[in-house]
């Protein structure tokens, strides 16, 4: 293969793996995000427990928003594990498509060695010749 198909091997991978990171930024948002909102739930619960009189009335539907409460939070808990999941999924795309890029630019590299070695042999062999022939019209 030559140079340039070894280079636009290589820039398909570096930009797969850029969509990837994209789509790691996204996630890695949304999850931040129901992070927040789980903290936020948090004190919510925190602010009716301080607030709540045992002695009140409400405190018989605040079993209710307890439970409430609680599932939400379960929900998001299960939210958050299902999106660190998506995250390894895609760190490891992302580790894929890396390591394709890499051995395609090293293949690159190579090629470019070899075919600068094969120059550079040529150009040898040229001045080789320019050499001789200097030789042998001297000895003329």
């Amino acid at each position: 293969m030559n140079v340039r198909g070894f280079a636009s091997l290589a820039k398909m991978h570096r930009f797969r793996m850029d969509e990837h990171r994209r789509k790691a930024a996204e996630v890695e948002a949304v999850r931040a995000d129901l992070m927040a909102r789980d903290t936020e739930l948090e004190q919510q619960l925190l602010h009716e427990k301080s607030t709540m009189n045992p002695d009140d009335l409400a405190m018989t539907n605040f079993s209710a928003y307890l439970k409430g409460v609680e599932d939400k939070r379960e929900e998001l808990a299960k939210s958050i594990t299902d999106i660190a999941r998506t995250l390894a999924r895609i760190s490891e795309q992302m580790a894929i498509e890396f390591r394709e890029a890499k051995k395609f630019e090293l293949a690159m590299e190579r090629e470019i060695k070899r075919q600068q070695a094969h120059i550079a042999k040529l150009e040898q062999a040229e001045l080789d010749e320019i050499g001789l022939n200097y030789r042998d019209r001297a000895v003329n």
